[in-house]
């Protein structure tokens, strides 16, 4: 008996060893239960303040992105009335709707005004008594722009007005007058 007393005693530690341990399993167990539950929390905190930012950010650029489609309808709108009226100006002088504007008579208009530009120059110069000035502006005025088939009156398919085509056969005549003195 006194060995079945020994054995009860002895085994009711190891119970209560095994228990105290157990309890501490249990207890850590549950520890590292709320941990990861509270890291879990926070991870997903975390997310959702990043995803709300994630999501500012996209209103922020939707918004842009409504802007400029706007303001791209607002100039397409633009584009149109602007073709309306050149369609209509085209109308207007006489041009087909199709027909574009050539580099000739864009170049006409340039040699008109330089022709004039020049041409109220030399005048200027005449007016003022410099010769000098008087015959470079003459010289560069027939140089760049050919006398016999442009610096002509527009009636007969020149550049100039009657009013500057007399203007320039006097300054013309002038110079001829001092070349002969």
């Amino acid at each position: 008996m006194d060995e079945q007393n020994n054995r009860s005693d002895q085994t009711k530690p190891e119970k209560k060893l095994s228990r105290t341990t157990l309890t501490f399993y249990i207890i850590g167990l549950f520890s590292v239960a709320i941990a990861l539950i509270l890291i879990s929390y926070v991870a997903q905190a975390r997310a959702d303040r990043q995803l709300d930012t994630l999501t500012d950010q996209l209103t922020e650029q939707q918004t842009v992105a409504q802007g400029a489609t706007q303001k791209m309808e607002e100039l397409q709108i633009q584009l149109d009335e602007m073709s309306a009226e050149l369609n209509n100006a085209r109308r207007a002088l006489g041009m087909e709707q199709n027909e574009q504007i050539t580099s000739d008579a864009a170049t006409q208009v340039i040699s008109t005004n330089l022709a004039v530009k020049l041409l109220l120059s030399a005048e200027h110069a005449a007016r003022i008594g410099d010769n000098e000035t008087l015959e470079s502006q003459m010289w560069q005025l027939e140089d760049s722009i050919d006398p016999e088939t442009q610096l002509v009156p527009e009636a007969e398919g020149g550049l100039l007005t009657e009013e500057q085509y007399m203007i320039y056969q006097q300054l013309t005549q002038l110079l001829e007058t001092q070349e002969q003195q």
